[in-house]
């Protein structure tokens, strides 16, 4: 058996390998007050070896929620550090880190929390809801954590018993949701009294609410019902706001001519002409001239943006589009790709040079590794190899690399640093357990143009598979328990049913995605051409899973039909509109890819590739 586990930048699956050291972290004043600088320690679990250089992640909610990595300093035997949390900080949830970001002690996967007083040593009102959406959310994902729900609805209802004032608050929408989660129909009758009782407020809030709730349950004659009570009382509100950009962004046809009437239009209709509103519009027009490739549009719009590091994202895709988004794929306009790209970049140095110092830029930072990850990719096809490993190297000693980063980083190290380099950094990283069928690959041509027996190259790959195979099991057996991938029965867009039981004795490869999911839509084209290739292997099934659309069976069904006919995918598509099999096999970010053996064992799960074949086959084995 033979298990993979691929983890790109975008998604995060990872297993604390001290999963059972315990510590505590606990502030040096009885009461630690928001807007100070507050001294904590950090005591380990006895009898541990710790790491140098330890960190703290500290996640917060001040204007929104944020996180920030502080240094731990040892001194006179003590583990301690200093952080000043923003004046309106409720609650610090805390994990500590080794120096490569790896989790050391998140307490069991439950965080370390803080609750923090204001300037008169009291505590913040509502800090329970905060914990407990900071919890269910910000912190889970930068923290690595895993909260029971219990725990989570726990902090809920103790700040409701105190001010039963505060379910009239958007914080028990959540709440319910959370609890409709947890225990479904149970709930449902209370969910539909809340949303019937905002439903007979007249404020937009409120109305609002209702039609979550409404969406939700997918009783889409009542949420249609709602919102046109909401249109016809608020025209120019919240829900018609929305809907305009929902109708704007759908409009693949746009021109320049088109973007700068609706602009107009958006400014009379809801009387909105705020910096941010015009930022939108322009970054639509320079979003049209990217795809047209048209540097002179990008030009005229880029100066009139106020906030020039919204740009960079879009511009960084554009360029990862057109470089091919892997190393082997020719790429398109590789100039233009360069130009884009290193604004990328630039925007995000802009940001961090301008930092205050104590002020968080640890987002900062990963952004910029990853522009500059395809700055360099860019460069490495345009034959800069030394300028692309150069940049490649930068973001390596940074620690911020996934194991496609380091793919990328000894290819590049093949053509500018020689062979023996590549092969001992190549060696290093599979035998520390990176899984990389690529990096094995070019493993195995450096052995031949060395002259190298093949013997020993076929001992290292034994050594990397059973290791990688190792850890990936890990993973995949505390994210699951098991390895045996769930049964479940969906029905598909001819209404006929189908179980994953249907496909014994083959392997079967899971794609989770949505309509609404731009990522999904945008690794379509090279899982088709996959699909094609195996268009004859009978022992090889691909599955979509159609998810998280908040519509009924009926809606999805048509949506999904347009989508695959339109675009002429050969996909076989499964409505998992209960979204049941997307909770059961834990996803918590598409497009979601898990490749599944013969004996009914998950060997894979990840973002879906290019390099996804390489992964079928390995299931053969």
């Amino acid at each position: 058996m033979k298990i993979k586990l691929f983890t790109p930048i975008c998604l995060f699956v990872t297993l604390s390998v001290n999963a059972q050291i315990v510590g505590t972290i606990k502030a040096k004043e009885a009461f630690p007050k928001a807007g100070y600088e507050n001294i904590f320690i950090y005591q380990p679990s006895k009898g541990l070896a710790i790491p140098d250089n330890l960190h703290v992640i500290i996640v917060y909610d001040a204007n929104g929620f944020n996180q920030q990595v502080v240094p731990i300093v040892k001194t006179d035997g003590v583990f301690q550090f200093t952080f000043t949390a923003p004046d309106s900080a409720t609650v610090l949830i805390m994990s500590v880190t080794d120096e490569k970001k790896n989790t050391f002690d998140n307490n069991n996967d439950l965080g370390f929390i803080t609750y923090m007083n204001d300037k008169n040593l009291k505590p913040f009102k509502k800090a329970g809801i905060v914990c407990a959406e900071l919890l269910s959310g910000y912190a889970k994902f930068y923290l690595k954590l895993n909260t029971p729900v219990s725990t989570i609805l726990k902090m809920y209802e103790d700040e409701y018993r105190k001010d039963p004032t505060l379910k009239m608050e958007d914080s028990y929408l959540n709440y319910l949701t959370t609890l409709y989660g947890a225990k479904k129909e149970q709930v449902k009758p209370k969910l539909i009294a809340y949303a019937n009782q905002m439903a007979s407020i007249k404020k937009e809030s409120n109305l609002l609410n209702a039609i979550a709730i409404y969406r939700l349950l997918k009783m889409m004659k009542e949420q249609e019902l709602i919102e046109q009570k909401a249109l016809t009382n608020f025209p120019k509100g919240v829900l018609a706001s929305n809907k305009f950009w929902n109708s704007f962004y759908d409009n693949t046809n746009s021109s320049e001519d088109s973007v700068i009437a609706s602009m107009k239009y958006y400014f009379r209709q809801f009387n909105d002409s705020t910096s941010d509103i015009k930022d939108r519009f322009y970054n639509s027009l320079i979003f049209y001239g990217l795809k047209n490739q048209a540097i002179e549009t990008v030009d005229k719009y880029e100066v009139l943006v106020s906030v020039k590091n919204r740009l960079a994202g879009m511009y960084n895709n554009e360029a990862w589009n057109l470089c091919g988004e892997d190393l082997n794929a020719p790429g398109n306009n590789l100039d233009f790709a360069k130009l884009i790209s290193k604004r990328a970049v630039a925007f995000i140095q802009d940001d961090i040079n301008g930092s205050k110092k104590g002020e968080n830029i640890e987002n900062l930072l990963t952004s910029y590794d990853g522009y500059a990850d395809t700055y360099a990719l860019i460069l490495f096809k345009q034959q800069k190899y030394d300028s692309a490993f150069i940049v490649q190297d930068g973001i390596f000693k940074r620690g911020q690399m996934g194991v496609d980063g380091r793919e990328r980083y000894a290819a590049f190290a093949e053509k500018w640093k020689g062979s023996l380099f590549a092969k001992e950094f190549i060696e290093k990283q599979l035998l520390e357990g990176a899984n990389s069928t690529i990096m094995l690959k070019q493993l195995q041509g450096i052995y031949k143009v060395m002259n190298l027996p093949d013997d020993e190259f076929l001992k290292l790959k034994e050594k990397s598979d059973l290791l990688a195979s190792k850890n990936a099991e890990k993973i995949i057996r505390a994210k699951f328990g098991t390895l045996e991938a769930k049964n479940f029965t969906l029905k598909n867009l001819k209404g006929e049913t189908v179980s994953l039981s249907n496909f014994k004795n083959k392997i079967v490869v899971l794609d989770f995605w949505a309509i609404w999911c731009g990522p999904c839509r945008a690794s379509f084209p090279a899982t088709q051409a996959i699909i094609t290739k195996y268009s004859g292997d009978d022992d090889v099934v691909f599955l979509f899973i159609d998810t998280w659309e908040q519509n009924d069976f009926k809606t999805m069904k048509k949506n999904a039909t347009e989508f695959i006919t339109k675009n002429n995918y050969s996909f076989q598509v499964l409505l998992d509109d209960k979204d049941k099999v997307v909770k059961d096999y834990k996803v918590e970010g598409i497009p979601t890819s898990f490749i599944i053996n013969k004996k009914g064992e998950i060997v894979f799960m990840g973002h879906p590739s290019s390099n996804i074949a390489m992964e079928i086959e390995a299931a053969r084995r």
